[in-house]
């Protein structure tokens, strides 16, 4: 299982983690649609025919392809003139809608599903706790704020020692606590006459 904010939320990372069998847990990404017009969840797609169906029941049909793996699909300009809904659809010259869908969107639609799969949610929630903590004690304690260094080369070099040294903090923070357990559990086992294996 793999828990990434909205930004990681493509059609690409999603088919690459579901091919290679790891689960993706992505966030609720929010519609970019300008305000006072439809969402792009209000235009239905039909998989059977493989078009979508606009909210005055009129047919969006493929058109094409295009080189970032879109589908378009476009409504009819001489029914669409005449809509009640033209304004709240679309500000294109010649009156034609137009939709896109990813050539991968099966994998974005499997990714939602697993979003509202029970206990996701509580998952999610604890990335806050562990990457996003790292990213504030970098920013906060480590000069992570603004690049100190010039070229690409010397900030690589100067973001892979800064979390490789947090990476140690955390580890040996994890290995003092288990230490601590440990040596807890020993002397219960001491007291107590048992021998709980540590």
């Amino acid at each position: 299982m793999i828990v990434a904010d909205a930004g990681y939320k493509t059609p690409a990372i999603a088919k690459m983690l579901l091919d290679d069998g790891i689960t993706p847990v992505f966030p609720y990404k929010g519609p970019v649609t300008k305000k006072g017009f439809f969402k792009k969840h209000e235009y239905v797609y039909d998989e059977y025919y493989d078009c979508y169906i606009c909210p005055n029941n009129q047919v969006l049909k493929y058109a094409t392809t295009n080189r970032e793996g879109y589908r378009e699909y476009k409504s009819n300009p001489s029914i669409c003139v005449n809509c009640p809904y033209l304004s709240q659809c679309t500000q294109s010259i010649n009156h034609q809608k137009l939709v896109t869908r990813h050539i991968w969107q099966e994998y974005i639609d499997k990714c939602e599903d697993i979003r509202h799969t029970l206990g996701m949610k509580e998952i999610y929630e604890l990335r806050k706790e562990t990457i996003e903590r790292q990213f504030g004690v970098a920013k906060e304690n480590h000069c992570m704020r603004y690049t100190q260094q010039r070229g690409k080369a010397k900030m690589t070099m100067k973001i892979g020692l800064t979390f490789a040294c947090l990476n140690m903090k955390k580890l040996a923070k994890i290995l003092t606590k288990r230490e601590r357990k440990s040596s807890f559990f020993s002397s219960v086992s001491l007291i107590f006459g048992f021998n709980f294996g540590f």
